[in-house]
């Protein structure tokens, strides 16, 4: 399972980064940067999951059907 969102690291440091400075710009003092850095990376994991679980095919099957051209598809 690991495996699959492997592909996605690049991706969690970058918003690890950006947490870090969204929690910085918030933060009062060392322990909100960590608190609030640790709940921005948590939240974004979560939606990469409920990206890669439920949105992939549903997006995939949106972007083929509103690519598609019915017109010139039936005409051949």
């Amino acid at each position: 399972m690991v495996h699959k969102y492997v592909k996605y690291l690049p991706w969690v440091i970058l918003g690890a980064l950006n947490s870090y400075q969204s929690a910085c710009h918030y933060a009062r003092n060392s322990f909100d940067v960590f608190y609030l850095t640790l709940n921005f990376i948590i939240v974004y994991i979560a939606l990469l999951v409920f990206y890669e679980k439920v949105l992939k095919d549903k997006c995939k099957d949106f972007f083929t059907r509103v690519m598609s051209n019915p017109k010139k598809d039936n005409q051949a």
